[in-house]
């Protein structure tokens, strides 16, 4: 297998997302199985990508809140969710200006304040 697109790395990797589109927790060494590869190659990819770890947490985008929705969402709602997610994930890094530092605020990952997934 060579190479996969970046939009299948990112899936895969940060939404645990793989090709059957279910969700599935996938750390590097889990991710690079599932390309065939190793996981020094798997870091390689991801860093060619600009979706390494590093880039991720520069950059002004809430990326656990598309990992939690991938946990929950519907497979035929999946392909939407997963260029959704990489959209915004590729806006975000257009205008990032460097010198930024994403810290997650897992009380409220959606960062609207207002009720989560699942919750009465």
């Amino acid at each position: 297998m060579g190479r996969p697109a970046d939009l299948d790395l990112f899936a895969a990797y940060h939404l645990g997302l793989g090709p059957d589109r279910a969700y599935r927790f996938r750390n590097l060494a889990e991710c690079a199985r599932l390309f065939r590869t190793e996981p020094a190659m798997l870091q390689a990819w991801l860093v060619e990508a600009r979706i390494d770890a590093d880039t991720v947490k520069s950059i002004p985008y809430n990326l656990t809140r598309w990992h939690v929705e991938a946990q929950f969402a519907p497979v035929a709602e999946v392909p939407a969710l997963i260029a959704q997610a990489w959209r915004g994930y590729q806006d975000a890094l257009r205008g990032a200006r460097g010198g930024f530092h994403h810290d997650v605020n897992y009380d409220d990952i959606w960062g609207d304040g207002g009720p989560k997934r699942g919750s009465p």
